[in-house]
């Protein structure tokens, strides 16, 4: 009886996994005709998705695994720095943001964090900004995160998810030209996580090969 509750469990996690990533994508996927056997070999729960059903509806199919796989993602870029890359000296310290514990935390605890800055890495190396003024706040009944100073900034909507990972959909905007939404050209995509105390991060990882990390403070 035990044997069969497992596999049952095991399948079942086997078809959350072929269909979440389908969700709001337009096109459609080849399922094979064959009887699979499910083991424990063939699911694998590192890659289980973990973007609540809630949320599928309002993320756009070609960001939908850059958010579910985004720490792996830029874990690949980071390796794949030459050592002679710009400002390859941080890389521990970049690496050891991705790789902190996630914790679990809430959305009123975000509206403490008011400082924020941008590593931003592509192949070239790894660019460090100094930290600028940034809020969260209550818009349109939801939180909203934007930074309000510095060259490059972001701002959108926060999304709980699970207990240790939110989900930001917004965009970006340049100055003080007007803030832009998810639904438009300038869109952005990413996680929140806490990965200790007072310390709060979110990743935003692209399909280019480049990935930014919002490191946020509360002071």
């Amino acid at each position: 009886m035990i044997r069969n509750f497992i596999a049952a469990t095991m399948a079942f996690a086997a078809i959350q996994f072929v269909e979440c990533p389908a969700i709001g994508h337009s096109g459609t996927m080849d399922i094979p005709s064959e009887t699979m056997e499910i083991t424990a070999d063939t699911v694998k729960t590192d890659t289980f998705c973990d973007i609540v059903q809630d949320l599928n509806r309002l993320i756009h199919a070609d960001d939908y695994l850059l958010l579910v796989e985004g720490k792996e993602k830029a874990l690949e870029i980071l390796a794949g720095l030459s050592d002679d890359a710009y400002g390859i000296r941080e890389m521990p310290m970049v690496r050891s943001l991705l790789t902190g514990k996630s914790h679990t935390f809430s959305t009123n605890e975000l509206k403490a964090y008011r400082r924020v800055r941008s590593i931003q890495v592509n192949n070239m190396g790894i660019y460090s900004y100094p930290y600028f003024v940034c809020r969260f706040r209550e818009k349109e009944g939801k939180l909203f995160f934007e930074k309000t100073a510095g060259s490059q900034r972001k701002s959108g909507f926060v999304y709980e998810n699970t207990p240790t990972a939110m989900v930001f959909l917004g965009g970006w905007s340049v100055n003080n030209d007007p803030q832009t939404t998810y639904d438009s050209p300038n869109s952005e995509a990413g996680v929140i996580y806490k990965i200790g105390e007072g310390k709060i991060i979110m990743l935003f990882v692209k399909a280019n090969q480049t990935f930014e990390i919002y490191e946020l403070k509360k002071q």
